[in-house]
């Protein structure tokens, strides 16, 4: 760990407590249950997927899942509100490790599959300590902005020649077993978190 110079961070798992069943349930509270089905941060649906790689925008995702369901008076900001349920918060304790970790002289980013509909709500969590969300990152790589979706080989080395930084002077926490697989493959350490863990004890050798 005395080689890191850079954290890249996940959001959804990582910084962000996620919970599935509660945004199963809002789906199925609108009466779109096929959607509720849908619903799997590790292998989404195609649809969720073009919105994340920024194929479709969030309106057309919502089109696409009042077609699958035949629930036309479903609104947009409904919708959202109900995939928005997956995000609970990010902990203070998260913030404040990054604030550390800055003070200490590391960069620190974001990596993460995402959408503009979740990361309005996420942006609004990492406020919570009185801050704005781009005050704890370098630089923030999100999937829909890229059209690139990780576990993929191209978004890591678009990340790399934008930043600059180097694979193995680098640490890469993500939930999935993939993506975390696609960037030890490049030279990165890594490191999977259980749900919910505090992982600060990383960063106790620096």
């Amino acid at each position: 760990m005395d080689t890191i110079r850079n954290v890249i961070f996940d959001l959804g798992g990582v910084l962000v407590k996620l919970d599935i069943e509660r945004c199963k349930a809002a789906f199925v509270n609108l009466g779109m249950p096929q959607v509720a089905e849908l619903v799997d941060p590790y292998h989404p649906a195609a649809m969720i997927g073009q919105l994340e790689k920024g194929e479709i925008d969030f309106h057309e995702a919502c089109v696409q899942m009042r077609r699958l369901t035949g629930r036309a008076e479903v609104t947009d900001e409904q919708i959202a509100d109900a995939y928005a349920a997956f995000l609970t918060d990010v902990p203070v304790r998260n913030l404040r490790l990054i604030d550390t970790l800055r003070s200490r002289g590391l960069k620190t980013y974001v990596l993460s599959n995402n959408n503009p509909a979740s990361m309005e709500v996420i942006r609004r969590m990492f406020t919570a300590d009185g801050r704005t969300m781009d005050h704890y990152f370098d630089r923030i790589y999100l999937s829909y902005q890229m059209h690139l979706l990780k576990p993929s080989e191209e978004i890591f080395r678009r990340m790399i020649a934008d930043s600059g930084m180097r694979p193995e002077e680098s640490l890469f926490i993500d939930d999935s077993q993939r993506n975390v697989n696609a960037a030890r493959a490049l030279g990165f350490a890594v490191y999977r978190p259980s749900p919910d863990e505090d992982f600060a004890h990383l960063f106790d050798p620096l």
